[in-house]
């Protein structure tokens, strides 16, 4: 039997599939029926249909990724490269996808999932001689089997076996790519077949797609493999647990209540008619409402069944306690925090933790492409991976500068008390100037158009 899996992959998978779930949304959700929201006993197929049907799912880890993605983004990378690989700027991914892009999707996966893997590779036709090479992706899914060892003193990835999509294999078979050191990097690929035998028992076949494929740079092999497996945490291919498993486990708790809440308003809300009395099925009442009269014989009571305790409200309370727990594993921008018994302290550590995930994500992220972008350097044009820098911003909260800051600046410049330097590197703290504009250039658009900023009209410092 061929081994295919790492015996951690199956672990997390189930924990892969639950967060992908919860971030698609509602729809994923109930269309997966009782997976997560299960059926109460002695529900009807029926109602319970209505049940979930009514629920309301409260998208919070979603929201709360596209936020914690979008406030690195918001600030467009630094980006240096060499002429040689200057196209993998708007060509960086097998799927021809910009850096840009690559880059919110892998800070994506590593902010929910915990893991992606980039591998540098070579068209296997078709490409031009001194091209760019490309960075191939794979989702945590597909990250299949791995091992490192030690090899000359350090740890090393030697193996890595990757599911590749292909659309034109039949059902049941899958295709790997497998990367070894052998000691020689070895790229081999297979078609792979699995078979059930009993519940718990899969067997797999393999068979191997074309010849080995040993790449060379100016003749020579490489000795690493040219892949990187990047989490929250740091570039080794160990499993980490998915930063994002507490919050949805949370959020489908959220889900949980709030079915149950609106299922009690739906069953509370309408008032039951109640008839008491010597009835038959003539005189039995048909129809509720402003146009129906009822005729009920002598002795005969009637009423309504109205809901009364304190069930729905501790529901209510429920939900409210699971949104501001939400809130506290990472995703403040959901609670408004009125009432909130928290003090700034506190606060400053809770925000410390989560900008602690999305400052070491931001550091491993950049890390990784830069690692793939300066071998590519290398690959292209040797004594070139020193050309190469990237530098995503780590400010991550908007911090506009206030109008009264902004007055007291340009006074105490005035003043001869700050210097020129010192109010443009604060206008560009407080993002009133492009954050990756230079001091130096700034100064020299100032020079170039002195109608652009006041600073040429103003009185020389001192005399105020």
């Amino acid at each position: 039997m061929t081994k295919i899996n790492h015996r951690n992959y199956q672990e997390q998978r189930q924990a892969y599939d639950k967060i992908r779930d919860v971030i698609a949304g509602e729809d994923r959700l109930k269309n997966a029926g009782s997976q997560y929201l299960p059926q109460p006993e002695g529900m009807t197929s029926t109602q319970y249909n209505r049940y979930v049907q009514g629920s309301s799912f409260y998208a919070v880890a979603e929201r709360t990724l596209r936020g914690m993605v979008g406030s690195v983004t918001r600030n467009a990378p630094i980006l240096e490269l060499p002429d040689r690989i200057a196209s993998m700027r708007d060509a960086a991914t097998f799927e021809g996808h910009s850096l840009d892009v690559l880059l919110e999707d892998t800070l994506r996966e590593v902010l929910s999932i915990g893991r992606y893997a980039m591998v540098l590779d070579y068209p296997t036709e078709g490409a031009a001689p001194g091209s760019a090479p490309f960075i191939s992706t794979f989702n945590a899914e597909s990250i299949l089997d791995w091992k490192e060892e030690l090899v000359g003193g350090r740890q090393k990835l030697t193996r890595l076996r990757l599911h590749e999509d292909n659309d034109d294999l039949e059902d049941g078979v899958e295709q790997h790519l497998l990367l070894t050191l052998e000691p020689a990097y070895t790229v081999r690929r297979y078609h792979v077949s699995r078979k059930r035998n009993g519940p718990e028992i899969v067997t797999s076949t393999e068979v191997q797609i074309g010849e080995d494929i040993v790449p060379t740079i100016d003749g020579a092999p490489l000795i690493d493999i040219p892949a990187v497996v990047v989490s929250p945490y740091n570039l080794k291919a160990d499993v980490e647990k998915p930063p994002f498993l507490d919050l949805v486990n949370v959020n489908l708790a959220h889900w949980r209540v709030s079915a149950d809440y609106y299922w009690s308003l739906y069953l509370t809300s309408q008032p039951t008619p109640w008839v008491a009395g010597s009835l038959n099925e003539k005189n039995m009442p048909r129809q509720i409402g402003s146009g129906a009269f009822w005729v009920l014989p002598q002795g005969a009571t009637a009423g309504m069944l109205e809901f009364t305790g304190a069930g729905i409200a501790a529901q209510k309370t429920a939900l409210d306690d699971l949104t501001a727990q939400m809130a506290t594993l990472g995703a403040r921008m959901v609670y408004d925090g009125k009432g909130r018994n928290e003090t700034t302290d506190t606060a400053k550590l809770r925000t410390r933790s989560e900008l602690s995930l999305l400052h070491s994500s931001v550091n491993m992220v950049e890390a990784a492409i830069l690692k793939l972008l300066r071998l590519a350097a290398e690959w292209t044009q040797t004594g070139t991976q020193d050309q190469v820098s990237l530098k995503l911003h780590r400010d991550f909260i908007t911090a506009q500068m206030d109008p009264a800051v902004l007055t007291a600046l340009i006074k105490a410049w005035q003043a001869g008390a700050i210097s020129h330097d010192t109010l443009l590197m604060n206008l560009k703290k407080g993002e009133l100037m492009d954050v990756n504009r230079a001091l130096d250039d700034e100064r020299d658009l100032i020079e170039e158009d002195e109608n652009v900023l006041p600073f040429s009209t103003l009185p020389e410092a001192g005399n105020v």
